[in-house]
């Protein structure tokens, strides 16, 4: 395998059989640009699980399905429905009696006041303690004036001293969870945060959440509120959270090409995005009490959902018969693998006779100055070897990666056994963004994945089943094994030593230190940074707060930064 990631691809024209599509390049660009720009329309509103978005997203897949005379495989036609279980509140209310009389809050969202998303629940009433910004740090200590917090409610406010301060050494202890967490280790009952500066960014309201994270009720009070120190002075608290469990329904589309044959190819990708990022997951900085935004996600995942169509009208009309075309357009991807973790609990074919699985999202944002996409998986069948060497199309270099996991569906399908392939055509800036629209598409290079794909297909259309084999796992950063994180979207196509920085999150550890786009990182801390690998281990020997030296290379320049997490 390591000679092949060394090796693969040096000559792009080398074993390469040519394919001839059913369609021409043109209709199938044409194709794939009317079905990505319907899925990320803004009447989709980002495709939401259980939302009238998702709804009408998998109404049009469905439409296409039966258009090209599929087989319904779900279990309601075309349709296999799961539960989605989450938490909505149905008690929230804040009461503050000082000198000046009550103030009440019981109305969510009033005023922005409203329970934080990772709130606790409980009731709590009693006198409470204003410990000014909340920040212990070496630089500063707000609880110092305390002699304990215990058993107290802790009323604190954003920001930090220092605002003016882009390198804050105070930016790491100033976060709201970093407070957060400092107030329950000191022992508090509940907490109160307070925004009285216009200028700060405030945290949204998740009227459904996936369940209460504190160990405490976190009440948050927005600028519009317009309490502050005073309000609180010889205050008595009265604080209710509760919660009422609700369910949404998700929907994954199945179609099935009969060829009568013993085996079986599952060809899957995700159609459900993050809505007006309801339930999190938005790499999105909102401006003040900006309106939450449509994420349209049009590389995440319409063009994944793109390829599947394509893929069932090119297969339906090929010549490839020896096998079966299972297509599943998978919801709850976002939400944690749900459609495709429930469709291998509840298969609606027999998946001993499943011979492999295509996975596809994020296949739409090919960069054209890289001229490459990757595949992961390849380490899940010993025959994937010999047979990607010998595929290619429009000289496209490809990646491998061995693992037969990660962030998206084709895991649940590897855990049950199967060999998986993922494509993948990079991240970018837009990822997970409401910017992530149609007309930044690469529809040529998603042309390129389909060929590709259709040529792969077809040199295994006559062989016999495939071996599976086990991979080493790999993560993503972000994952919750990790203590910390930069802030960064590494580049997973960069084949060079180091880590390749593809996207700085403001705010973040890394564009603090002054991390930026197109650096290489090459030590962190005494750790060096060969790969991806040590870098994501290197992740989890650090801790919060804490202060390292961080070496990159940026052009010809090599740059020695401190980075606190």
């Amino acid at each position: 395998m390591r000679i092949l990631l060394a090796t693969a691809f040096l000559f792009a024209g080398f074993g390469a059989v040519a394919q001839t599509l059913p369609k021409t390049d043109a209709d199938i660009k044409q194709s794939l640009e009317h079905n990505i720009s319907y899925l990320a329309d803004d009447r989709l509103e980002g495709r939401l699980v259980g939302s009238k978005g998702e709804k009408m997203a998998y109404e049009f897949i469905q439409e296409n399905f039966q258009g090209m005379n599929l087989w319904a495989k779900g279990e309601q036609g075309f349709l296999q429905e799961f539960i989605l279980k989450r938490i909505t509140y149905k008690q929230a209310s804040l009461v503050i009696q000082n000198k000046s009389g009550e103030l009440k809050f019981d109305k969510i969202m009033k005023d922005r006041a409203f329970p934080y998303t990772q709130s606790g629940l409980g009731k709590v009433s009693g006198k409470c303690v204003w410990v000014g910004y909340g920040i212990e740090s070496p630089q500063h200590n707000d609880y110092a004036q305390h002699k304990s917090v215990k058993g107290k409610i802790v009323v604190l406010k954003m920001g930090r001293p220092d605002p003016e301060n882009p390198h804050s050494p105070l930016a790491a202890y100033a976060s709201l969870e970093a407070k957060i967490d400092t107030a329950i280790k000191k022992g508090a009952e509940a907490i109160i945060v307070v925004n009285n500066q216009p200028d700060l960014l405030e945290p949204d309201f998740k009227p459904i959440t996936k369940a209460p994270f504190k160990a405490v009720p976190i009440y948050f009070l927005g600028h519009q509120t317009r309490v502050d120190s005073n309000t609180f002075v010889n205050a008595k608290i009265e604080l209710e959270l509760d919660t009422v469990g609700v369910e949404l329904k998700g929907h994954n589309v199945i179609g099935f090409i009969n060829n009568k044959s013993e085996k079986t190819i599952v060809i899957g990708a995700h159609y459900d995005h993050l809505g007006y990022n309801e339930l999190g997951g938005s790499t999105y900085r909102k401006t003040q009490n900006e309106a939450p935004q449509i994420h349209n996600g049009a590389d995440d995942n319409a063009s994944g959902t793109a390829v599947l169509i394509e893929l069932a009208e090119l297969l339906q009309k090929s010549p490839y018969r020896s096998q079966n075309y299972l297509f599943i357009a998978f919801s709850g991807e976002e939400e944690g693998l749900l459609g495709s973790r429930y469709f291998v609990e509840h298969p609606t074919i027999d998946l001993k006779k499943v011979n492999y699985m295509l996975n596809f999202d994020m296949v739409g944002r090919l960069d054209t100055s890289k001229n490459s996409f990757s595949i992961s998986g390849t380490g899940t069948s010993p025959r994937w070897d010999s047979v990607l060497t010998k595929t290619t199309a429009d000289g496209i270099h490809v990646k491998f990666d061995p693992s037969g996991t990660g962030a998206s569906d084709h895991t649940s399908f590897y855990n049950e056994g199967m060999p998986v392939l993922h494509f993948f055509t990079g991240n970018h800036s837009d990822y997970h963004k409401p910017s992530d629209d149609w007309e930044a598409i690469n529809f040529n290079g998603t042309l390129s994945v389909i060929k590709y794909v259709y040529g792969l297909i077809g040199k295994l259309d006559k062989q016999s089943k495939l071996a599976f084999t086990k991979t080493k796992e790999t993560h993503q950063e972000g994952a919750k094994s990790f203590k910390v994180t930069l802030g960064i979207m590494p580049d997973y196509l960069y084949e060079g030593k180091g880590v390749k920085v593809d996207g700085v999150t403001d705010g973040r550890p890394a564009a603090l230190a002054g991390v930026k786009r197109g650096d290489i990182l090459t030590k962190l801390g005494s750790i060096e940074l060969s790969d991806m690998q040590v870098y994501m281990k290197a992740l989890g020997s650090f801790e919060k707060g804490q202060t390292v030296p961080l070496e990159l290379k940026r052009g010809n320049e090599t740059l020695k930064l401190n980075l606190t997490f």
